[in-house]
């Protein structure tokens, strides 16, 4: 009985503590999105012979939103939103003549786990490590070529970077994340895969 009076007074005594260093917040951010494997040939039905996608293998702007508890200051959660930008794409004919022009939309969402290594002067460096659900909507309809297709993904996701608390509540975080597979073998010839660099303002409550 005492060891479980003792046991029990333990567990009452970490759950008290821990709101001394346990931690919300929210982020903000904005940054620059990186898809390869939009770009190349279309093959399908009635879509003329040598027909080439071109475009959507670009750099474009991205917004993002998250927010995480902190449960430690090594160790936390994370969940995040980003809209990848919208990218134009143009189908090409095997003689080089313009066919259509469409869209391919990007997009992400993700939990994951996350590890500090606070530094001096307000530094840290942190790290993530999660699943992302990803998905990529391209549309194209016009000049003999139908090419709508929607497709989801989820892989794994990476990220890395450095965080500069401005004040105990507030900071400044520079990171850059690998998404893995945007999507496969849906229309697109190949595997379409995406990462990203960001700046976060990032709100601690």
């Amino acid at each position: 009985m005492k060891k479980i009076l003792s046991a029990c007074a333990i567990a009452a005594a970490a759950f008290t503590a821990a709101p001394a260093f346990a931690q919300g917040y929210v982020g903000l951010g904005f940054g620059s999105s990186k898809i390869t494997g939009v770009d190349g040939n279309i093959v399908g039905a009635g879509i003329p012979a040598g027909t080439v996608f071109s475009g959507g293998n670009t750099s474009k702007g991205l917004v993002k939103i998250y927010g995480g508890f902190q449960f430690t200051p090594n160790w936390g959660v994370e969940l995040q939103y980003s809209d990848l930008g919208n990218r134009g794409v143009v189908a090409t004919s095997a003689a080089g003549a313009v066919l259509v022009s469409g869209s391919y939309k990007a997009s992400q969402y993700s939990i994951a786990g996350t590890g500090t290594l606070p530094l001096s002067a307000g530094f840290s460096l942190f790290g993530k490590l999660g699943v992302t659900s990803n998905k990529g909507n391209l549309s194209v309809n016009g000049g003999g070529v139908t090419a709508n297709s929607t497709g989801s993904q989820s892989s794994l996701l990476a990220g890395v970077g450095v965080k500069y608390n401005i004040t105990p509540a507030l900071a400044l975080r520079l990171e850059y994340e690998d998404f893995g597979k945007m999507t496969s073998g849906n229309g697109f010839g190949g595997t379409v895969r995406g990462n990203a660099y960001s700046l976060n303002l990032q709100y601690g409550f």
